[in-house]
């Protein structure tokens, strides 16, 4: 545990979890003295309408992500290519999914997929040159376990 606090502190240029030391040892002190008024003055910088905004920011980014995934998953399974077009206009394999032929056979993927069908998944993987799973380069949105492209 040790060794990860280290590297964690490391990898963020001597910060532990975005705090400078000098402001964590005045947090841990305020603690062993079980002065809250301390702590949440240490606390403070912390707080401030710049971090507020930027996690509001990747709250709604992730959000966002989380609704074109389920769109995306919706036009599969309807097989509404055009809606597809839509969600999946991010998508890092949309490249894959060049005409509506392409978008059939994806729409068997992810059948084959709810089906445990792993045979057929790998063979139309291949045929849209779509690579995943466990070991293998898999991306964001590909087929994982309860997940759809």
């Amino acid at each position: 545990m040790l060794v990860l606090s280290i590297g964690a502190a490391s990898a963020y240029g001597g910060k532990f979890f975005g705090m400078d030391p000098e402001n964590r040892e005045n947090m841990m002190n305020a603690i062993d003295a079980k002065d809250y008024d301390a702590w949440k003055a240490a606390k403070e910088d912390r707080m401030s309408e710049e971090n507020f905004n930027e996690r509001v920011a990747r709250h709604e980014a992730r959000a966002e992500m989380r609704e074109l995934r389920e769109d995306k998953k919706l036009a599969i399974e309807a097989g509404d290519y055009e809606a597809f077009k839509v969600a999946a206009k991010d998508w890092p394999m949309l490249s894959n999914i060049q005409n509506e032929d392409d978008f059939e056979t994806l729409v068997q993927l992810h059948q084959a997929k709810l089906d445990g069908d792993s045979e057929t998944v790998e063979e139309l993987r291949e045929q849209l040159g779509i690579f995943g799973g466990f070991g293998h380069n898999k991306m964001s949105g590909q087929f994982g376990s309860g997940r759809m492209v």
